[in-house]
């Protein structure tokens, strides 16, 4: 999961237009979902402003943490925008709930990522949400699950959806299977959050639900 240093809120947002060769993938599943154009166009407008921002400040000398995984301001200035998906979680009572079924469960947030790209390089999200009526980009950073997305997708053929359980701190892949029976491909923090490293690539839902109770009890019982 990202930590709160790894966020850097979009200031400028109507800074700019979008860099040079920046260009807009499919989203990782799209099944109905109505995908619409302004999402990109934030997505780009916010990149290519934090760019910019980042360039007046800084210059090409970046500071240390600084939230996309670049060498230097030559490298952000190339950035371009890559592949953007929903956002899907779950809601955590009806996870607790005695028939819960995992993919069943998965619901948009109304919240997209989009991978930013140097050359073919994953180095971070931007994260879009509609805000007073408009898309946004919101937040930049996230550069390992970025990492983390394009690795697991690029090993998985076929329609995924990315679900983030919150209350769980763990992300995961839903993999469409031949079979009509979606499996789930775990990411890092939900490897390390369920203790999963030793499990095969692809988990059934099923085989999720008590280690994700586990968890969302843990840490709803953690803020009382």
């Amino acid at each position: 999961m990202q930590s709160k240093s790894a966020i850097i809120l979009a200031a400028a947002l109507g800074l700019a237009a979008i860099t040079a060769g920046a260009v807009f993938a499919q989203p990782l599943f799209a099944s109905g979902v109505v995908q619409e154009r302004g999402i990109a166009d934030a997505a780009r407008q916010g990149l290519a402003g934090f760019v910019k921002q980042n360039l007046a400040e800084y210059g090409v000398r970046l500071p240390d943490g600084f939230p996309l995984s670049v060498a230097d301001g030559r490298e952000l200035a190339s950035l371009r925008l890559g592949r953007g998906f929903p956002v899907f979680s779950v809601n955590p009572q009806r996870l607790l709930a005695a028939d819960a079924d995992l993919s069943g469960l998965m619901a948009p947030t109304g919240s997209w990522r989009f991978v930013a790209l140097s050359g073919s390089r994953p180095v971070g999200l931007v994260t879009v949400e509609k805000v007073e009526g408009r898309w946004q980009a919101i937040a930049f950073g996230a550069a390992e699950l970025a990492k983390n997305v394009e690795a697991a997708q690029a090993g998985h053929a076929g329609q995924t959806r990315f679900l983030r359980v919150y209350q769980a701190q763990s992300d995961f892949l839903e993999v469409a299977q031949a079979d009509g029976k979606p499996r789930f491909a775990a990411l890092m923090s939900a490897r390390e959050t369920l203790s999963l490293k030793k499990q095969p690539a692809l988990l059934d839902g099923a085989d999720l639900i008590e280690p994700l109770r586990a968890a969302v009890r843990a840490n709803l019982a953690s803020f009382r």
